[in-house]
């Protein structure tokens, strides 16, 4: 996302052009001019034209990547966007006139104002409240804990509903560690980088009040939140509870999902998700596990984990040509000297345990 200050300066950029390109078309339409002046006029506008319409186009990719990363709109996200989005189609009309329907050119001003009054109102909409904030944040430099967490209070209340309802807060009382605040308010800097300046305070806030205790009982309360948050996301809870897993493939199956989708499930919330989910869902201890460990390391040199274990679900082969697969994998490895290490014992392992998960019956002779 832009820093909140490059943000705040396009914004004023995007003004000035827009209303530039007002104040031309106003003397296009509005002046007697010589027929040579009238025609640089129109070039000039056409200009400004354009380039407003390419930061407008900037900007509604930064706004619609940002809504995407909100579970739910505040009203004056939904109201911000709304109206961004209601400029899209003023823009189209106001060109297919120009390119398609030149008979309807006395639609032009009103259209240009209407465009430029509505960009007035984004932009303060997005910049008033950065500014305000800005001047208004309290120097929470030399404060000692106990003031640092009164400081975060207020700034919790004042920021952090702007984007959604405290209640979303709230109900996650005593649901997270706080290293798992710590990470939650780093995803809303990434999100909002306006917070950059008060996440100190209302991080120790969060933590003060709000984090579950650091043990099992705060661990599985955190892996609970974060299953409910974070997996629900693709699917239902039914589907992950439907399930039974020893802990080794619970912990393969996280992290696939954590390769798969970085931006979503952070490495630091790993850990408590498995913690969760194997004491609900969990399955006696795998006795393949040691087998797995050895096709982790070695073939995980190579090969993506998660492709290699969805390639092999999607072709499955007998024992023998898994034994087959291997025996060649080896070999290429050790051509390309990938891995020096991996004996003829270890290979027999893999095959092992490929043929006992992803096995096809026998082949005949």
């Amino acid at each position: 996302m832009l820093d909140p200050t490059i943000s705040a300066f396009l914004g004023a950029a995007w003004l000035v052009i827009g209303g530039a390109a007002v104040w031309l078309m106003l003397g296009v339409y509005g002046k007697r001019v010589p027929t040579a002046g009238r025609v640089n006029t129109i070039r000039a506008h056409r200009a400004l034209g354009w380039l407003y319409t390419l930061i407008y186009a900037a900007f509604l990719w930064i706004m619609v990547s940002k809504i995407l990363g909100y579970a739910t709109l505040s009203s004056l996200q939904a109201v911000h966007m709304a109206l961004g989005l209601s400029i899209l189609p003023l823009l189209a009309t106001k060109i297919l006139i120009v390119r398609r329907y030149p008979a309807l050119h006395r639609m032009l001003p009103a259209l240009g104002i209407t465009v430029f009054s509505l960009s007035v109102v984004i932009v303060s909409m997005g910049v008033m409240p950065f500014l305000v904030a800005k001047l208004t944040a309290p120097d929470t430099e030399g404060l000692n804990e106990q003031e640092l967490v009164a400081a975060g209070r207020g700034l919790l209340e004042q920021r952090c509903q702007k984007c959604h309802d405290l209640d979303r807060v709230y109900d996650q009382k005593g649901r997270k560690t706080a290293a798992l605040w710590e990470s939650t308010m780093d995803q809303m800097v990434r999100l909002e980088p306006a917070l950059a300046d008060v996440k100190s305070p209302i991080l120790a806030y969060l933590q003060a009040e709000f984090a579950a205790e650091d043990s099992p009982a705060g661990v599985m309360l955190s892996g609970a939140a974060l299953v409910e948050a974070r997996c629900t996301k693709c699917h239902s809870l039914d589907r992950v509870f439907s399930d039974t897993k020893t802990e080794d493939l619970w912990n393969l199956t996280v992290r696939r999902y954590a390769e798969l989708l970085p931006d979503h499930i952070r490495a630091e919330e790993v850990e408590p998700i498995v913690a969760f989910l194997y004491e609900k869902r969990g399955a006696p201890p795998d006795p393949m596990a040691a087998k797995r460990k050895t096709f982790e390391q070695h073939c995980g040199r190579c090969h993506n984990l998660s492709r290699a274990l969805d390639e092999a679900t999607a072709n499955k082969v007998s024992p023998r040509r898994w034994k087959r697969v291997v025996r060649k994998m080896k070999g290429i490895a050790e051509e390309q000297e990938l891995d020096k290490l991996w004996t003829k014992e270890e290979a027999t392992t893999i095959a092992e345990y490929l043929a006992a998960q992803f096995k096809e019956p026998e082949e005949s002779d």
